[in-house]
């Protein structure tokens, strides 16, 4: 047996039913092994794409997917795939091409010793939970088994293996071949399965006495997947609900105390709960700048905070200050705290709780113009609303104006509607190859990619990809020749935009129907309805090019230098 059938059958026996890939010579040793099993190859048109769709699968299965690529460009071209997994906590193994060992352990000291290498494991060490170059069998008989629980234990994260290609062609007998797997010893250190009794008491009580509770639910919480404990935590706190950019869908955003998401682009109700609020639980969330804003001192400066978390090395750094830090899986907490929490000792702050409820009702997020000229952003996405009602969907975005204006505008709620996105790492070009990986994964459900125009040319050649595979993947394209989110920063901080704020689009419906996908353009308000209606009911792949106010902005925003009740209100007409 070849080395590459082994690894082959470790991935068979982890069901794994299909990998993610972009060809190379270095790694086809192992894709032929892997077409031998049966295993299904999902060649995507560049290794950023396949990437992506790896890790949009990953995270609605909670179960790591498998990445190839070839050494050198192979590698340099998936390191935004794995930045993403790492920093969004999505489980992923990325297996990696490499040259000869014979080449690897000789002259070290010379630029590049072999054609396409690259110090793979150096390059990807810092954003990876374990990266390693797998030089012995004994190597691949430790690593490969390994990489598959180590990337679900504790924080989730990614792996990388580095596989030589003559390792990847080295044939052993059945007597060399191992009995069983060889135990890694480089594992996580487990989470605590018991809660301190004291500071159980305490957080309970502080939460019992409050007059102005909040419930933070941030990504933790919504791979945790207690959503219906969430639900009753608040109800016994009595406590508005608000989640972090990633935590989205944790909590039915219908659900009258439920605020939406909080921070740099939140909801404004939800910003100015969590500023006055004198008790906020925290689960799985890491507060974040995006979140907690850059005035430190200032969040829940009137109040004390709780925060769960798996994640030993964010409590012991936080960026805020913090009462009770609590390392916990989220589902021990959850099942303790409902156990303790009999009642609340005081009744909430009545004024306060009716004047955060007035400023959601307001919506003074991204008011539509009156009586514009151009297609408003929170109208074309309102109708879009209206039209997926309850379907079942997952809402895929890309990065910039469009993906906070999806986040806001559009419903969620734990299971039923998804929203998959890139948050820590903030990368354009997430937006297509994460929708079809998400309809891959989930292939009843309806996908709705809402991308820029500036997004969504990062990753445009798989639209192949999307036409090969004939899913029903509808992309939205937010078109304001413009790229929205730094064209706003750059003026709001010089007054000019020069790189950014005019953007000429490509023609999206031509280049859309040369890769054989059914398009149209919308540019008039007259023809939203009618238009949305053809593109949400078209079976298939379609893509709708939505031309937009170029001036729309993501309004209101918290800015550098303002706290959590302060946010920008939109530049002066």
């Amino acid at each position: 047996m070849f080395i590459a059938d082994w690894v082959a059958d470790v991935f068979h026996k982890n069901a794994i039913e299909r990998i993610f890939l972009y060809p190379g010579g270095t790694i086809a040793p192992l894709i032929n092994a892997c077409l031998k099993k049966g295993i299904q190859v999902e060649c995507f048109k560049s290794e950023q794409g396949a990437g992506y769709a790896a890790l949009a699968c990953a995270r609605l299965t909670g179960k790591p997917q498998v990445v190839m690529v070839t050494s050198g460009p192979g590698v340099t071209n998936v390191i935004s795939p794995l930045a993403d997994a790492y920093y969004d906590s999505t489980p992923l193994i990325l297996v990696t091409g490499q040259i000869g060992t014979g080449d690897l352990k000789i002259r070290k000291a010379v630029r590049q010793r072999g054609f396409q290498e690259t110090p793979t494991v150096d390059l990807t060490t810092p954003i990876s939970k374990r990266a390693v170059c797998m030089m012995l069998p004994e190597d691949v008989f430790r690593e490969i088994p390994a990489a598959f629980h180590l990337a679900v234990e504790g924080r989730k994260g990614p792996v990388v293996i580095d596989f030589p290609m003559d390792m990847q062609r080295l044939e052993l007998s059945e007597e060399e071949l191992p009995s069983g797997f060889i135990k890694d010893s480089s594992g996580v250190a487990d989470i605590p399965l018991a809660l301190n009794a004291q500071i159980m008491a305490d957080v309970v009580g502080a939460a019992g006495k409050s007059k102005r509770p909040v419930l933070l639910l941030g990504q933790g919480a919504l791979n945790a997947g207690m959503f219906d404990q969430y639900v009753e935590i608040a109800k016994a706190m009595d406590a508005f609900v608000v989640t972090s950019f990633l935590g989205i869908g944790s909590y039915n955003t219908a659900a009258q105390h439920s605020l939406g998401f909080l921070g740099h682009t939140g909801h404004l109700a939800a910003n100015h709960a969590v500023h006055e609020c004198d008790f906020l639980l925290v689960l799985g969330s890491r507060l974040d700048v995006r979140q907690t804003g850059t005035m430190l001192d200032k969040f829940v400066q009137n109040g004390s905070i709780a925060w769960v978390e798996t994640d030993k090395t964010e409590l012991e750094n936080p960026r805020v200050k913090v009462d009770w830090k609590i390392e916990s899986d989220i589902a021990i907490f959850c099942s303790e705290f409902l156990n303790v929490f009999k009642e609340r000792a005081v009744g909430i702050d009545t004024a306060w709780h009716e004047s955060i409820l007035s400023i959601k009702d307001k919506q003074m997020e991204d008011c539509p113009k009156e009586e514009a000229a151009y297609l408003q952003p929170r109208t074309v996405l309102q109708r879009m609303k209206n039209l997926i009602g309850d379907t079942p969907i997952i809402v895929v975005t890309g990065v910039g104006c469009h993906q906070h204006w999806a986040a806001r505008h559009l419903s969620y709620r734990p299971n039923v509607q998804i929203l998959l996105t890139s948050g820590g790492h903030g990368t354009m070009g997430y937006d297509l190859p994460s929708a079809i990986g998400a309809a891959m994964a989930q292939p009843n459900r309806r996908v709705l990619c809402v991308v820029g125009d500036g997004s969504l040319l990062m990753n445009i050649q798989e639209l192949a990809a999307l036409h090969e595979r004939n899913l029903d993947v509808k992309i939205l394209v937010m078109n304001n020749s413009r790229l929205g989110i730094v064209s706003q920063f750059q003026l709001i901080t010089w007054s000019v935009d020069p790189t950014t704020g005019d953007f000429k689009s490509p023609d999206f419906v031509a280049i859309a129907n040369g890769f054989g996908i059914s398009s149209d353009r919308l540019d008039s308000i007259a023809e939203l309805e009618s238009k949305l209606q053809a593109f949400w009911s078209k079976p298939g792949p379609a893509l709708l090019d939505v031309m937009i106010d170029p001036e729309a902005d993501v309004v209101p925003m918290l800015l550098g230098g303002q706290h959590m009740g302060e946010m920008w209100m939109g530049r002066a007409s």
